[in-house]
């Protein structure tokens, strides 16, 4: 069994087979009995105890995923006391793959199927992961929502983002 648990910066993929250790580690970050209001949108106006920051995926918005912010509290009540839900836009991207489109995106897309030896949009990538660096210290700075109190994950692209901003904050020494 995978053990998730909130370290300065955690990222956790959801999935159906995940789902148990993604509840178990967002319900241990938050222990308080008050209640506070949270909303779904990027403003951090609320003075939460802790974050989740949940990404979406490649040509959906965070309507496609705001409904996290009712289901999580009523799977763990404790969900929605002191904790703010950020669900952050990715910018519009010209995907290769679908000949220059424009869509929702965290990084563009070269090669289908993506395999091992598929070209790697990293400048893409790791602007994505700069974006969700910076909610993560919007956080800290506006709602003094330190990075250990952050959970932040993501369905298919925001996933990967998830990850790999994650990964690049263990790699800069700022865990």
């Amino acid at each position: 069994m995978i053990s998730i648990k909130p370290l300065l910066f955690s990222a956790a993929v959801v999935s159906t087979s995940y789902r148990r250790n993604f509840l178990s580690a967002v319900s241990a970050m938050s222990t308080s009995t008050t209640t506070t209001t949270t909303t779904s949108s990027q403003s951090c106006s609320n003075n939460g105890k802790s974050a989740i920051v949940f990404l979406h995926g490649l040509g959906d918005s965070p309507a496609g995923w705001s409904h996290l912010e009712d289901e999580l509290p009523s799977i763990r009540k404790n969900l929605g006391k002191d904790v703010h839900y950020v669900f952050p836009p990715s910018p519009t991207v010209g995907l290769t793959i679908n000949g220059g489109m424009e869509m929702p995106g965290w990084f563009d897309l070269f090669d289908w199927p993506i395999g091992i030896t598929a070209k790697d949009d990293r400048d893409g990538k790791m602007a994505a992961a700069r974006q969700i660096e910076d909610v993560v210290e919007k956080l800290e700075s506006e709602m003094g929502i330190p990075p250990s109190r952050v959970i932040v994950g993501g369905f298919s692209q925001g996933a990967a983002v998830a990850l790999l901003a994650a990964y690049h904050r263990r790699v800069e020494g700022r865990v």
